[in-house]
């Protein structure tokens, strides 16, 4: 992979600044024996990544799948609620390459959705992961001016003080992808996080593949929260397939959790 991944990346994305094309990208880039070299070293998508062949590899593997469940995720949500000229505050926690942040910049702008995407915070404990998450929110959100940008390079459940970055007049929308099945995390600590940081009216979007417990625990925490959402499923969708370096037709779990409650 280049060092100048930034600008190839817009480059090639120029005609259609989407994280699809992006995605597309990272997979025409993905080395032959890419799976052979890199892809253990994901550890099932758990890893903290640290290097560009990881992140290509992580990118290729999985953001297929995590595009078709958080798309859906966000048609439960959009359906419930009507975000048409408001503004909101993204929280990405977890983040990675900043998949769920770009997955939603996509959405509202394919479903003729006016809210506007004011702020990103991004919390990851990769480094390589967070600047590549910022780049991929900068080559595809056109909003002028651009949007505020905070990265945390922290674990989700690290004790956070980050109350300064936010507005408290701002709707806030959370996005959790692929975090809270992970049992490492301390669920506590990701409560205490949220409630301590974030006033106002607060979005929650929970999108795991497994694991629908973790979910609900953690939905359950926040007490005077209403429920738009609650769905398991298997979705048949098309994936890019590393160790036959082409695009397959699979069927993959997902669970989602989505609420709002006023902090």
């Amino acid at each position: 992979m280049s060092n100048n991944y930034a600008n190839n990346v817009k480059s090639s994305i120029a005609v259609n600044p989407t994280f699809k094309a992006i995605c597309e990208f990272n997979i025409q880039q993905f080395p032959v024996d890419g799976y052979s070299r890199y892809y253990s070293q994901l550890r099932n998508g758990t890893a903290i990544l640290q290097t560009a062949e990881q992140l290509n590899t992580y990118l290729a593997s999985y953001a297929d799948m995590h595009q078709h469940k958080l798309n859906l995720a966000f048609a439960s949500l959009f359906a419930k609620v009507d975000f048409n000229n408001k503004s909101a505050e993204i929280i990405d926690w977890g983040c990675g390459q900043a998949f769920a942040s770009c997955v939603i910049i996509d959405f509202i702008k394919n479903n003729n959705i006016n809210l506007d995407l004011s702020k990103f915070t991004l919390i990851e404990p990769s480094s390589m992961a967070l600047q590549r998450g910022l780049e991929h929110i900068d080559a595809i959100y056109q909003r002028k001016p651009k949007p505020k940008t905070y990265s945390i390079n922290e674990k989700a459940d690290t004790s956070l003080s980050i109350k300064g970055y936010q507005s408290s007049s701002k709707i806030k929308i959370h996005l959790f992808s692929n975090v809270l099945d992970i049992h490492s995390l301390d669920l506590n600590q990701v409560f205490k996080n949220v409630t301590s940081n974030f006033d106002g009216l607060n979005y929650f979007v929970c999108v795991s593949p497994i694991n629908r417990l973790r979910l609900q625990t953690f939905y359950k925490m926040f007490g005077q929260s209403d429920l738009l959402s609650s769905n398991g499923s298997s979705i048949v969708t098309e994936v890019f397939r590393p160790s036959a370096m082409r695009k397959i037709t699979k069927s993959i779990s997902r669970v989602e959790y989505i609420f709002k409650t006023n902090l």
